[in-house]
């Protein structure tokens, strides 16, 4: 299971290998009782700006993921690998990045859906995505691979779901690599994974730093599970590149060894929703289409590694 964002999340839901913990979210998310029973720490409670978002981010990660779901993830099978996106910042001219820094990676946030010409893409940044793992090699571990941990778990899929600014501050990377192994996070920030890294299959393959990981995690079948209704696989939130059309996703596509999973109805919920009846109504939506997807011929061949060619299913 991988994913950044809302998608790591969910890829950690699943990760504990019970349907308990993606109903445990679902059910509390918004209750004003959680984030009372896991409050934020000082450095980002006493912050400006101070996110309702954020509070309630922080306390479901932690609820939702209680010792039993860990003790789902990192059990002693091995047979489930969980990897977290998540995005290391860090200013050109070696400065730690600010509030003013926050505020420029918002505006390249807000600006994420509107045209290329459009989108506010600010420069002065070195800009890396970084993936953490369970059950990972010691070969394979990097500046830009590391393990994930019981101690960097919840702090893993917090920053890989942290809009800055929207969500108050950033991650510091002591809270993500406690033994500082790495000198280039001295002045950097982690926010979300989906900056640099939502759909994977093309920079695992295009770039050397992630050659070895995806040789690692290929699987003889994949399915993607895509919130965009028209089934459109953007490669970062920034939506600059859609995978679609890559000749890698294209090929495997077409012989079946990759199926894409989408909504076929605009999702309600947005991400700042906190309206029970919405989110619940927007799940309950997209439960029953995965019932009609279970039950389609197509979804069967699939999972059975029928060949042949995998026909969209609505």
């Amino acid at each position: 299971m991988m994913g950044a964002s809302a998608g790591g999340f969910a890829a950690a839901d699943v990760a504990t290998g019970t349907e308990a913990t993606v109903l445990k979210g679902w059910t509390a998310w918004g209750s004003e009782d959680i984030p009372a029973r896991y409050p934020l720490a000082p450095f980002v409670a006493n912050e400006w700006p101070r996110s309702r978002f954020r509070r309630h981010l922080h306390a479901s990660i932690r609820y939702v993921m209680e010792d039993t779901e860990r003790d789902g993830v990192f059990n002693d099978s091995g047979q489930r690998t969980l990897l977290l996106f998540a995005s290391r910042i860090r200013r050109r001219d070696g400065r730690v990045p600010g509030r003013a820094d926050l505020v420029a990676l918002f505006g390249m946030a807000a600006t994420r859906k509107l045209p290329r010409a459009l989108k506010y893409v600010p420069g002065g940044y070195h800009v890396d995505p970084v993936v953490f793992a369970t059950n990972l090699p010691d070969t394979l571990r990097s500046e830009f691979v590391r393990p994930l941990t019981r101690e960097n778990y919840h702090c893993a899929i917090e920053a890989s779901c942290l809009v800055p600014l929207a969500m108050g501050p950033a991650l510091p990377p002591g809270l993500l690599s406690p033994a500082g192994a790495y000198p280039d996070d001295a002045r950097a920030v982690f926010v979300d994974g989906g900056f640099t890294l939502k759909m994977p299959m093309a920079l695992f393959e295009e770039d050397a730093r992630f050659r070895d990981l995806a040789r690692w995690t290929a699987t003889p079948r994949t399915i993607i599970f895509c919130c965009d209704p028209h089934g459109r696989l953007w490669e970062t939130s920034l939506r600059l590149r859609t995978l679609n059309a890559h000749p890698t996703v294209a090929r495997a596509i077409a012989d079946g060894t990759l199926l894409v999973v989408h909504p076929d109805h605009p999702v309600e919920a947005s991400f700042l929703s906190f309206d029970p009846e919405v989110i619940m109504r927007t799940f309950e939506r997209g439960r029953e289409q995965g019932r009609r997807l279970l039950e389609a011929e197509s979804m069967r061949r699939f999972l059975s590694g029928a060949a042949g060619t995998v026909p969209p299913v609505d």
